[in-house]
């Protein structure tokens, strides 16, 4: 997955982040991956000063879709049982136009 790289959270959560996506960028983004994996949603949309942060669900398991000014847009497993989902958004966005869009 080109420029696509998995890293553990403070929390041990399996997360992947495109760190080039901008706070403007985030809804349309959101809305792409939500309609791509048919997620619905688990929370209100969470916008602080310098993050906003989004849970979906597909079934069982429950992903963040969250960005901050440090990484911009990430994908984290709220569950070991949804790193699976994250592992399958990566590869979609590593093909998608979002891994090669500047923000």
């Amino acid at each position: 997955m080109s420029g696509i790289q998995f890293w553990r959270d403070a929390s041990q959560r399996l997360s992947v982040d495109l760190s080039h996506i901008s706070a403007a960028d985030y809804p349309a983004i959101c809305k792409a991956v939500v309609s791509e994996f048919s997620l619905t949603q688990e929370s209100e949309l969470v916008v602080g000063p310098d993050q906003m942060f989004w849970d979906y669900r597909r079934v069982e398991k429950v992903i963040g879709l969250d960005w901050d000014i440090w990484m911009g847009f990430m994908v984290a497993a709220k569950t070991t049982a949804s790193e699976p989902l994250v592992e399958e958004i990566a590869k979609w966005l590593s093909d998608s136009s979002w891994a090669h869009s500047q923000g």
